[in-house]
């Protein structure tokens, strides 16, 4: 950042000299013509530099361009072959400009899902089943500029009826968040499964399939609303939580 101040002030001084030397050798009109140029192309360049400078802080700062500040996950199935997965993110926009979000995602199922959202348009979508991630990218309305605050919203009608799929909700944390909020509904779920429990895990994002499986708690079946429901104030970053439940 010093550099570019002292270079500024060497370019502004470079156009004063210029700029002068030009005057003895045009016309009046010529002069303030030449002299607008100079000034508007230093002020270009100004610009472009701090903007430069700005947009690398934030990438350094917020690599997805995004500050994540709160998640609500939900899980609801009525007779364990079809599921509804709802997702809102609530973020707040860290790159100076930005029309699109990209949401990665797991489907462990055998038959792809059907995405919708009730914010965004859906855009490209790169579906591979099973534990490889696949993305989506969700279009917002119109752009969005620094420090806006948006509110991601994802829908999956998602066919189960072989079950095939993970019984899990999981978050990817690689940034600082507020809150996740973890919602499964099994409301086929018989008498008999009342008393079970869902088991939240962490797993360290860098490490990988290397990772420990850490166990962070129990969160019992209720049996009035037929859920299960787990919610995490400031979650440490750097982690992968998972929600997992036995299928009813």
């Amino acid at each position: 950042m010093k550099k570019l101040v002292e270079f500024l002030g060497y370019l502004a001084m470079m156009a004063t000299l210029l700029g002068v030397s030009l005057t003895t050798l045009i016309s009046d009109p010529q002069k303030a013509w030449v002299a607008l140029a100079l000034v508007a192309m230093t002020v270009l360049y100004i610009c472009i530099q701090v903007f430069r400078v700005a947009n690398g802080h934030l990438k350094t700062q917020h690599p997805s361009g995004f500050l994540p500040l709160s998640s609500f996950l939900r899980y609801v199935t009525s007779d364990g072959n079809t599921i509804i997965y709802e997702l809102f993110r609530h973020m707040q926009i860290k790159t100076p400009c930005t029309g699109s979000f990209i949401h990665k995602f797991s489907w462990t199922g055998s038959t792809p899902p059907e995405i919708e959202s009730d914010i965004q348009d859906i855009g490209e979508t790169n579906t591979i089943l099973g534990e490889t991630t696949s993305s989506i990218k969700l279009k917002f309305k119109k752009a969005k500029v620094f420090n806006d605050v948006e509110v991601i919203h994802l829908k999956m009608n998602l066919d189960d009826s072989d079950k095939k799929s993970g019984t899990f909700l999981e978050h990817i944390v690689s940034a600082p968040i507020n809150f996740i909020s973890f919602k499964v509904e099994l409301l086929h779920a018989k008498s008999a499964y009342f008393g079970k429990q869902a088991t939240l895990t962490r797993k360290n994002i860098e490490k990988g399939d290397r990772a420990a499986i850490e166990k962070l708690g129990n969160y019992p079946f209720e049996a009035t609303s037929k859920s299960f429901s787990c919610n995490l104030n400031n979650p440490e970053p750097g982690y992968s939580y998972r929600l997992e439940w036995e299928r009813p």
